[in-house]
């Protein structure tokens, strides 16, 4: 079984917003691939390919409130597979952290894939009221596909490799997810906590439900071993120059 960390774009805000002490951040959008015997799965998928595009309505929107994304054609979610020798048609799972434009965008390029969701995340998605509070454009994840809701912890394969966690508080509905393979130990952490600094203060941005998070990264924390590696979900120092990176212990 291969893991690859793939990053899809740059995130742009206050540093504030990212629980960062930046005045202004360009964090990495990352998206993972697990390459398994019984198929491939992605969790998260990055922005949509139109938002190449500076004038995307939806990038005005994000200029309006003090955000932007940046996106080049080579950082797609297709681009990005296929430098794995990846059919994006190919992919069985594709299991979202949470329902945000830039962990849901590459959905419109996996056509076969079955989304993996917590059930209270898609009912909040499908909630006129709870997608406008927590921001969950239905524009990026409501295109028709399979879909499996689950409740709380989830053992994708079957076989332990690949275990989603849930990790509610950044959305009514987080996921994480933990690795396990000869490569390492791995916990995706996603936006369940943004970087290590985060990890270190504790101090989540204040728009968050922060006890809700604080006990799902104590949940996480306490799955670590000595050799995981917890991965964070926007955080420029876990990431290096190159856009395609193996994340088995380096």
């Amino acid at each position: 079984m291969r893991l690859f960390g793939c990053v899809c774009g740059q995130f742009h805000s206050s540093g504030a917003g990212m629980g960062m002490s930046a005045d202004r951040v360009a964090v990495p959008i990352p998206f993972y691939v697990v390459d398994h015997p019984e198929g491939v799965a992605v969790f998260d998928c990055g922005l949509h390919r139109d938002l190449v595009h500076a004038d995307d309505p939806y990038r005005r929107r994000l200029r309006t409130q003090d955000m932007d994304v940046s996106l080049s054609p080579e950082e797609t979610v297709t681009r990005a597979l296929e430098r794995l020798d990846i059919d994006p048609a190919a992919v069985r799972f594709a299991v979202l952290s949470h329902l945000h434009f830039d962990h849901t965008g590459g959905l419109s390029e996996l056509p076969n894939a079955t989304i993996v969701v917590q059930a209270r995340e898609w009912q909040a998605g499908r909630d006129d009221d709870l997608s406008a509070r927590y921001f969950l454009p239905r524009r990026f994840f409501d295109l028709g596909h399979s879909l499996l809701q689950i409740d709380g912890e989830h053992d994708l394969f079957g076989d332990g490799a690949v275990t989603i966690l849930p990790s509610f508080g950044h959305t009514p509905g987080h996921q994480s997810m933990h690795v396990r393979s000869d490569d390492g130990d791995h916990i995706l952490v996603a936006d369940a906590c943004y970087n290590c600094e985060t990890a270190r203060t504790r101090r989540f941005p204040a728009h968050f439900d922060s006890p809700a998070m604080n006990k799902s990264l104590d949940a996480l924390t306490a799955r670590c071993g000595p050799e995981t590696l917890m991965i964070y979900g926007h955080d420029p120092d876990q990431w290096g120059d190159q856009p395609i990176l193996s994340s088995s212990r380096s």
